[in-house]
């Protein structure tokens, strides 16, 4: 699978979105159907606002999360992200 460029930004592609914050489970909805969000998946979701890059997005959750080993987070939102992307859930602009 190849590497997403670091300089484009992230968004969901039209027609996905994320259940709501207060919602009993976090599950990311598309139109071809729905995909339940463990662990950090949903934090790194929201930040795919169309604004941020990739980089960007890892930055913030290192910052989130300073007690992590930042380059575990780095390696599983770049997998999370590239996955989302192969399945059209995730757009780069």
């Amino acid at each position: 699978m190849r590497e997403h460029p670091r300089d484009g930004v992230l968004r969901l592609a039209p027609g996905c979105r994320l259940s709501a914050p207060d919602a009993r489970e976090n599950v990311l909805l598309f139109p071809e159907g729905a995909m339940r969000l463990k662990g950090s998946a949903r934090a790194i979701l929201e930040l795919c606002d169309g604004e941020r890059t990739l980089d960007e997005i890892v930055e913030e959750l290192q910052r989130r999360y300073p007690s992590e080993d930042g380059g575990r987070i780095q390696t599983e939102a770049v997998a999370l992200l590239e996955r989302l992307r192969a399945r059209g859930v995730l757009e780069q602009l």
